[in-house]
């Protein structure tokens, strides 16, 4: 949990360090508040995630944007037959599109890689994660999305989730 604030913390101060340069360019700034829920055998072994990213748009034209994004996202573990599985943690770093199909109406793409993080968890897994979004304000949006995880040697995870963004 220390982890997760200490991200948080650095999410914010460089969202605030980015918002004015973002307002003068063709580059927006944002950060989001990351649920998650886990599927399949991940869902047998893990509930619900929460956490945190910062993403930049970059602008190429009034419906497409170029993305990177980097946070984390924590997953608390259940406890199946008696064991008790320890909490992980999540840090994916995504690069990708979005397009506009209304000017309330969006379509994500990333790609990118996830890197496993606390109690002992660690590797890398190769992630894709398609989403729909709406756009409430200017400046306020949501975000439905699928993220998978594909992990050397065959493993994998899923999740379904939301993400609800502020850009500056």
């Amino acid at each position: 949990m220390k982890t997760m604030k200490k991200l948080l913390f650095v999410v914010a101060l460089t969202a605030a360090s980015f918002a004015g340069f973002a307002q003068n360019s063709n580059v927006k700034f944002g950060i989001g508040l990351e649920t998650a829920f886990p599927l399949g055998t991940f869902g047998d072994a893990y509930s619900f995630g929460i956490g945190g990213s910062a993403q930049a748009n970059f602008v190429l034209d009034p419906t497409l944007d170029l993305t990177l994004q980097a946070g984390y996202i924590s997953f608390q573990g259940k406890t199946v037959n008696g064991f008790k599985f320890p909490s992980i943690g999540y840090v994916p770093l995504l690069g990708g599109i979005e397009y506009k199909f209304t000017p309330q109406v969006f379509g994500s793409a990333q790609l990118g890689v996830t890197f496993a993080t606390g109690n002992g968890a660690s590797g890398t897994a190769f992630t894709y994660a398609p989403g729909i979004g709406y756009k409430f304000t200017e400046n306020f949006n949501a975000l439905l999305k699928y993220t998978g995880y594909s992990a050397k040697g065959g493993s994998s995870s899923n999740t379904v989730g939301v993400r609800l963004g502020y850009t500056f």
